[in-house]
């Protein structure tokens, strides 16, 4: 009797079909779905440079990042620089925090190198120009075809992390300032996702030697939160802007004269 209930035990477990195993999300696609007008996210950055191994500035920036139709990117940053190094007469243009606000076609900075040197009333500058920021000395996730790039490259892949190396001629756009070479450097990064495969970290590795014999090395950490979440980049108030080509030229043997201000302590 005991065999035969066995039997039917095994029956019974060979007919009952297994539940069916949800296919691992495809983080390119759904990259594609969380890049929609009006939603964004927020990204920590943290860049590490170095000569010859040693660190010889971090940089900070934390961003909100809001995707508009037509595939714009409009974002809003605050950059802090961490050099002990740095000569004595440029560290007044580290030491205060950086803002900088890319939105409708305008960049606008505050704050850095332009403290006390902004006529009176007057916070932030306006270029009709792109003005770069620590984030575009990485790799742009926001860059189409970007992902798949590095995906494609992935000497390691698994649900919820990727690793690979990868030629930075290869990466769509102009990563790292786009570094003038038939193949560009050899970039180490990682990836990792959540269990809706939404990335939640990216980090890269990269050196190139210089002109005067230095490794010049670059390592990046971002770190992705709020998918989706609701955003809307604004400029500034215009009665705080000055446009870029309305302001004195500096001279060769000193700044122009200026009324000095407190640091911007935001927008």
């Amino acid at each position: 009797m005991k065999r035969v209930i066995a039997g039917l035990v095994a029956s019974l477990v060979l007919l009952t079909p297994l539940p069916a195993h949800a296919a691992a999300p495809d983080p390119v696609k759904v990259l594609r779905d969380q890049v929609a007008p009006g939603r964004g996210v927020t990204v920590s950055l943290v860049t590490h440079l170095s000569a010859d191994g040693k660190r010889f500035m971090t940089i900070r920036t934390d961003r909100v990042t809001g995707f508009r139709r037509g595939g714009l990117v409009e974002t809003d940053d605050s950059t802090t620089y961490y050099a002990p190094d740095v000569p004595e007469e440029i560290k007044s243009d580290v030491l205060f925090p950086t803002l900088l606000i890319r939105v409708k076609d305008a960049s606008y900075t505050s704050g850095g190198e332009l403290v006390g040197r902004l006529p009176l009333g007057k916070k932030w500058v306006r270029s009709r120009w792109p003005e770069s920021s620590p984030t575009d000395v990485t790799v742009d996730l926001f860059q189409p075809g970007t992902l798949r790039a590095l995906l494609d490259t992935a000497s390691s892949v698994g649900p919820r992390a990727a690793k690979g190396t990868i030629y930075t001629s290869k990466i769509p756009g102009l990563p790292f300032g786009g570094i003038p070479s038939e193949r560009g450097e050899k970039l180490a990064w990682a990836l990792w996702f959540d269990a809706r495969g939404r990335v939640t970290r990216l980090t890269t590795k990269t050196s190139q030697r210089t002109n005067d014999n230095y490794e010049l090395g670059l390592g990046s950490d971002l770190r992705f939160t709020g998918w989706g979440a609701r955003v809307t980049v604004e400029p500034p108030p215009e009665d705080l802007v000055v446009e870029a080509e309305d302001l004195p030229t500096l001279d060769l043997f000193g700044d122009f004269p200026v009324t000095l201000e407190a640091p911007p302590k935001g927008k």
